[in-house]
């Protein structure tokens, strides 16, 4: 009987333990908390990004050497995808050709960015692939407000 008690109390200590680490892998990062916070708060959230400090997500090799910035004013947030963001704008290439360049992002729960741009060259069917990145918070991309 006393044996027996005493994996009872083993077997409910190691339970308890598990699910507490299990609790604990659910829970978002910290920085993907604030900036969720911050944006249901309706604070004015930026992201700034240097994409030389980010990683290709087919090859890990490192992103361009661009850095950019901007305002999110629209968001949407999913289990599957977290934080989702997007911009849009209308420039000329190099050769002065009219394009729609659409930059979207996603802040996953892990708290890495996954930023993936394409464009749209007038006249074109499709949007072409310009490169998928992924950010490591602070580093390759930063919130502020």
């Amino acid at each position: 009987m006393q044996l027996s008690g005493h994996l009872s109390i083993l077997f409910s200590l190691l339970l308890a333990a598990s699910v507490s680490t299990m609790a604990k892998a659910d829970e978002p990062s910290p920085k993907y908390a604030e900036v969720l916070s911050a944006l249901h708060a309706g604070k004015n959230v930026k992201v700034i990004l240097d994409l030389n400090r980010c990683t290709t997500v087919d090859g890990g090799k490192p992103g361009p050497s661009v850095q950019g910035g901007l305002v999110i004013s629209a968001f949407r947030v999913t289990a599957q995808n977290g934080i989702s963001f997007a911009n849009a704008h209308q420039t000329v290439d190099s050769s002065g050709r009219p394009v729609t360049e659409y930059i979207r992002h996603s802040l996953s729960r892990e708290g890495k960015l996954t930023v993936r741009a394409s464009k749209l060259a007038a006249g074109a069917a499709e949007a072409a692939n310009q490169g998928e990145f992924v950010c490591e918070l602070p580093d390759g991309a930063k919130f502020v407000w």
